[in-house]
């Protein structure tokens, strides 16, 4: 075999395994393939699809609860307000919105607080509850967030979520990032 034949095949080898690479890192970072949701491929959990699901985000009633003495730091609190058991499990999805009611990019990062992964199905007028943690920064070099909507890795859509705290009206809170935990069956140990 001659060099220059030698190298025509060495090059149609490499362009070929460069072609395969792209197209698996294409699939990995790229969307999720059809009927397959990005939650479940991100957190390595069920290809199940989401629309198999009974219940959408506006079958939830979503409060984010204020700790005391603890700034940045909530309870969130999904009640199921359907008249049907919905499923609900790893981390809801928060977007923090400014007072346009415009998505702010905020870095978040799911954290196995109080404990890993879990499946919850939610009777009708029952909740499940996660810990939501809102590192803040100064109004004046990060964007303020005067709302939230939820969406959850089970679900379609999203749903605002209410910040519940006495007679206050209006909150404002510069993120710099946030980190929220696991659902869980039960208020005790959720927030960090």
């Amino acid at each position: 075999m001659s060099l220059t034949r030698t190298r025509k095949f060495g090059a149609a080898a490499a362009l070929f395994s460069g072609a395969l690479l792209l197209v698996g890192c294409g699939q990995a970072t790229g969307s999720a393939p059809e009927g397959v949701s990005n939650a479940a491929i991100q957190q390595g959990g069920s290809t199940e699809d989401i629309s198999a699901s009974p219940c959408s985000a506006e079958d939830f009633k979503v409060d984010l609860n204020p700790q005391p003495g603890r700034p940045g730091v909530f309870l969130l609190a999904a009640t199921n307000t359907s008249d049907k058991a919905c499923p609900v499990s790893g981390w809801a999805t928060l977007t923090p919105e400014n007072m346009a009611g415009e998505p702010l990019e905020v870095p978040t990062e799911n954290v196995e607080i109080p404990g890993g992964f879990e499946e919850i199905s939610l009777e009708p007028g029952r909740t499940a509850f996660a810990g939501v943690h809102l590192e803040l920064g100064d109004k004046n070099e990060v964007p303020a967030a005067t709302g939230f909507k939820a969406s959850f890795q089970d679900t379609s859509g999203q749903v605002n979520a209410d910040i519940v705290s006495g007679d206050q009206e209006y909150f404002e809170y510069a993120i710099e990032s946030m980190q929220i935990g696991t659902f869980q069956p039960s208020p005790q140990g959720v927030t960090f």
